[in-house]
């Protein structure tokens, strides 16, 4: 009788290593999820403020200075945006390719 336990359980051994053949995982295919189109923040889009209006009356060298200060904050409020707006963009079409652009989110 011990012959045939120890017989029943060699046979049992070699076919456990065939049912493993068939179920093969290495060459399981996952789908990745399709790719999320995201939206620039409605801030970044916004259209930049225009330069200030002299007007035509003459002005003072004060009135010049504080006038040529706020063109330049929308100037430079401006090129900021646009900076950002690129940079999204670039980040956002990066990861939509599987590459990284090393940028924080």
């Amino acid at each position: 009788m011990k012959p045939a336990k120890i017989l029943m359980l060699a046979a049992l051994l070699s076919v456990l290593p065939a049912c493993s053949a068939l179920t093969r995982s290495d060459r399981l295919v996952v789908v990745p999820p399709p790719p999320v189109l995201r939206k620039a923040d409605s801030m970044l889009l916004e259209r930049c403020i225009g330069p200030v209006d002299l007007g035509s009356k003459p002005l003072t060298q004060s009135q010049l200075e504080r006038l040529w200060i706020t063109d330049r904050e929308r100037l430079l409020s401006c090129a900021r945006r646009h900076l950002a707006l690129i940079d999204f963009y670039a980040d956002r079409d990066a990861g939509l390719e599987g590459t990284t652009t090393g940028k924080a989110k």
